[in-house]
């Protein structure tokens, strides 16, 4: 299918956003920048569209644009010195761990997926729990639901997800949100 269509365009963001804002944070550690390079690289898609037919293509071409803009960015950026001697110090990141972060991202996208077919308060608090990493009071408190509510909604949630989501890509998620410090809200 080629990408003429606007719906087509349309849900090939809506589809990749957030796991490409993901993957830019992951290289450029600044969510605002992170955002603004995925931007660049839908309008750049948009600009190029002849030369996609299939789906593939453009997913593969949408991570590669991703990181090429976000390593574009770091360089241009006057705190790229600084970068540049903390991969110094320590051992500059490898492509396997660039395709690591692909990998998470992708995972990501899947499970924000899921997260969005869960009923309405469920996927809020599911979202402000893991995403956000809020505690259940205040997670009540932003509903207006009672701590109780929360920890029921948040328990159903999970055992929506653990039925829709392979075994070992749930555990992958609760694993890789464990150790994120910088989740994927506001994407």
């Amino acid at each position: 299918m080629a990408i003429s269509s606007i719906d087509y365009f349309t849900d090939l963001y809506r589809s990749y956003y957030p796991a490409l804002c993901f993957y830019a944070l992951k290289i450029v550690d600044d969510r605002e920048s992170a955002k603004d390079i995925v931007d660049e690289v839908f309008t750049k898609l948009i600009v190029l569209e002849k030369k996609f037919s299939e789906s593939d293509n453009v997913r593969a071409w949408l991570y590669t644009a991703t990181r090429n803009a976000s390593f574009d960015y770091l360089k241009r950026e006057k705190h790229a010195k600084e970068r540049q001697f903390e991969f110094s110090l320590n051992e500059a990141p490898s492509d396997q761990q660039y395709d690591y972060e692909l990998i998470r991202s992708e995972l990501m996208n899947i499970i924000l997926q899921e997260i969005k077919l869960l009923p309405s308060n469920t996927g809020k608090v599911i979202e402000m729990s893991f995403l956000k990493g809020m505690k259940n009071e205040l997670i009540a408190l932003d509903l207006g639901l009672s701590e109780k509510t929360v920890r029921n909604l948040k328990s159903s949630g999970i055992a929506i997800l653990k039925s829709r989501i392979p075994k070992d890509l749930f555990l992958s998620f609760l694993v890789i949100m464990s150790f994120s410090t910088s989740g994927v809200n506001n994407f």
